[in-house]
């Protein structure tokens, strides 16, 4: 009897010096972290005012790309550090353009569908090795929206109103896209002041359940590989 009280307070011991030790290396372990990037990048293509979402990068765009290092939840200093800047494995910018480079703008050559790789490159950091992260930046073919606020499709006898939305297209403002309407593959004249906009007139002699096929094409004026279309069905209610 006591042989087994005498293991089990063996037990007991090696299990609370085990304990003491995983958190004694824990503990350690918060205390060394190690240096986190924080990355962010902007595009300068087009989307509505109201978007709320990431602005995606098309063919011809310039990007922004600007980092921090962060050191124990502290913005570190790297203002004398050698920082490089790779774009798809090639350098970029270097020390040669100055010391603690933090951000490096360039124009996308990729075509949509393909990914751009920024990856970033802190020599000598409190006198160590080389710190390194990357981000990959999707390129991404523009879009138009057809903004057609009509329950289950359905449009009546009368005037409809459709809006076009571009977005990710490489311009600063609308004044560089062309739009153009199609119904049932006419030509149908958007407003002469705001182009993206729609007024289609439903005669009353149109029968109910006749089917409308909406298409919209938009175009970038100064590239010509630069569009877009989109296509919703109706029906007359």
């Amino acid at each position: 009897m006591k042989i087994s009280n005498f293991k089990f307070k063996i037990l007991i011991f090696l299990f609370f010096a085990f304990y003491s030790l995983f958190f004694a290396s824990s503990a350690n372990a918060q205390v060394a972290t190690v240096p986190q990037f924080l990355i962010s990048w902007k595009a300068q293509s087009y989307a509505p005012n109201w978007y709320g979402g990431k602005i995606f990068p098309n063919r011809g765009s310039r990007i922004e790309v600007a980092f921090e290092l962060i050191d124990n939840g502290k913005i570190a200093d790297i203002s004398k550090l050698r920082v490089r800047w790779y774009i798809n494995d090639k350098l970029v910018l270097n020390e040669k353009q100055g010391l603690g480079l933090k951000t490096y703008s360039f124009r996308v050559f990729d075509f949509p569908g393909q990914d751009i790789e920024a990856r970033i490159s802190v020599l000598g950091y409190k006198g160590g090795d080389q710190l390194d992260d990357l981000i990959i930046i999707p390129v991404v073919h523009s879009e138009a929206v057809i903004d057609a606020p009509y329950a289950s499709r359905k449009i009546g006898v009368g005037n409809n109103s459709f809006f076009a939305y571009p977005f990710f297209f490489n311009i600063s403002d609308l004044s560089k896209l062309s739009f153009q309407w199609f119904a049932n593959s006419q030509v149908s004249q958007g407003d002469v002041d705001r182009p993206q906009k729609l007024d289609l007139n439903i005669d009353k002699k149109v029968p109910k359940d006749f089917e409308i096929n909406l298409r919209l094409k938009i175009n970038n004026l100064s590239d010509d590989i630069d569009f877009s279309d989109n296509e919703m069905k109706f029906k007359v209610k």
